[in-house]
């Protein structure tokens, strides 16, 4: 585009993002009545800023087009008082509307309206503020998915085939056997092998149905010959961390060790020394007889698939982060660079309608991390208000939520530049930042 690199892209992804993010704060507290002072596109310095009334809000564009900010009376827990209100009139030089009548010899002025605080504002009210950015973030989501769902779309379609059962697995302790064709996931039927996957990876650590039709696998042949029309239903538990186990002749400790005989049924390229490296279940699939077809949804069927695509994002995170702490793989956290490059390769490679999904993923962690009870963001603003409520209304003082604010931030941003790093050394190894 313009002959400019796709990362770039990355700019008014995360612009719009953050966008959306302080619109939420921006219409709650204007329905709420508190005093907004500043709604910026951007952050500052200003180009330009506009109001709609001598005394109401600007709406402002900013050099730097990374999100924007919303400025409210009494957003750092101090409330509104007479003396900041005329403070803020001397500093700003706000002349009064003069009516032009006289009255008693003298030129009656119209003050500005009062301002109202967030700070003075009902814990509820001031909860449902800080919690509409992150609920901007996950409404966005939920429209996305929505309308590609409707949208015809492509779909990879054929038979997904398991070609090998590791020994010792959560596989071959169910029954799976080579040859079986996987048809539903906890009653949810899977189109491919990719599909197979993510359904697997939302239920590590949980009783998981797989339901297969038995049959057999002509080696050689693409296409699997079914010998059988029954189906049958298999439970078993996909592992949270499964074990590389090292090729051997004959096995000492099971836990750490298989014999060459039992891995080439699972790998027949496998041999002594090498690792067998298993998944959660512990087959090997493949997709056949693979074809694509125009598919879409009627918007019945449309909104509760965009909710479970949601969900699943959730489980996905969820169990990447717990794999990740009991000692497995990168779940594939990324910083700003990591989120550009990614930008970047998904916008070359897919094109407009996978660079829409994948701002939707972005959203959703945008609008979960915010809302965590993490300093500095709008979790950790919401903790203090749930701590109010808890001491019923007695409240920590504005100086030390905001050291405690103060503090998250330099630590976020030392997590950011730790994490940038990281994504650096992974793009100079030529490693991959997709996980």
């Amino acid at each position: 585009m313009f002959g400019l690199p796709m990362w770039l892209l990355v700019f008014p992804v995360l612009g719009f993002l953050i966008l959306i993010h302080e619109l939420g704060h921006f219409l709650t507290a204007k329905w709420f009545g508190i005093t907004v002072k500043e709604f910026g596109f951007g952050f500052p310095p200003r180009l330009i800023g506009f109001k709609f009334s001598r005394y109401g809000t600007i709406y402002s564009i900013n050099v730097i087009p990374l999100g924007g900010f919303v400025r409210m009376i009494g957003e750092n827990g101090e409330g509104a008082t007479e003396e900041d209100t005329e403070k803020h009139l001397r500093e700003k030089n706000v002349v009064y509307i003069r009516r032009g009548v006289e009255q008693a010899g003298r030129i009656e002025e119209e003050p500005p309206p009062e301002e109202v605080s967030f700070a003075d504002q009902t814990v509820l009210k001031r909860a449902i503020v800080l919690c509409a950015g992150s609920f901007m973030n996950l409404l966005f989501p939920v429209i996305t998915f929505t309308i590609l769902f409707l949208i015809p779309q492509d779909a990879i379609v054929g038979a997904v085939v398991i070609n090998g059962v590791a020994p010792g697995s959560p596989a071959a302790q169910a029954g799976l056997r080579e040859g079986d064709t996987v048809i539903a996931v906890q009653g949810r039927p899977v189109d491919n092998h990719f599909e197979l996957i993510q359904r697997v990876m939302t239920r590590l650590g949980s009783p998981t149905e797989i339901e297969v039709r038995r049959g057999s696998f002509i080696s050689g042949s693409p296409i699997p010959e079914q010998t059988s029309a029954n189906t049958e239903i298999i439970t078993l538990v996909p592992r949270l961390n499964p074990p590389d186990l090292v090729v051997v002749q004959n096995v000492n400790d099971p836990s750490k060790e298989v014999s060459l005989a039992d891995a080439q049924k699972y790998l027949p390229e496998l041999q002594i020394g090498d690792s067998l490296t298993q998944g959660a279940v512990g087959i090997m699939i493949g997709t056949f007889d693979q074809r694509t077809e125009k598919r879409s949804y009627p918007i019945s069927d449309a909104v509760p698939m965009s909710f479970q695509k949601m969900w699943d994002v959730f489980l996905l995170t969820k169990n990447g982060v717990a794999r990740w702490m009991a000692g497995g793989p990168d779940p594939g956290f990324a910083g700003p660079v990591g989120i550009a490059r990614v930008t970047g390769m998904v916008a070359e490679v897919g094109g407009i309608s996978p660079l829409i999904e994948f701002m939707a993923l972005i959203s959703i962690s945008l609008g979960v991390i915010n809302i965590l009870p993490i300093p500095a963001l709008d979790g950790g603003r919401l903790l203090f208000v749930i701590i109010e409520w808890v001491r019923r209304g007695k409240r920590i003082s504005p100086q030390r939520e905001g050291l405690v604010h103060l503090v998250g931030f330099v630590l976020l941003i030392s997590l950011i530049v730790v994490i940038s790093y990281f994504d650096v050394v992974r793009l100079l190894n030529g490693d991959s930042l997709i996980r």
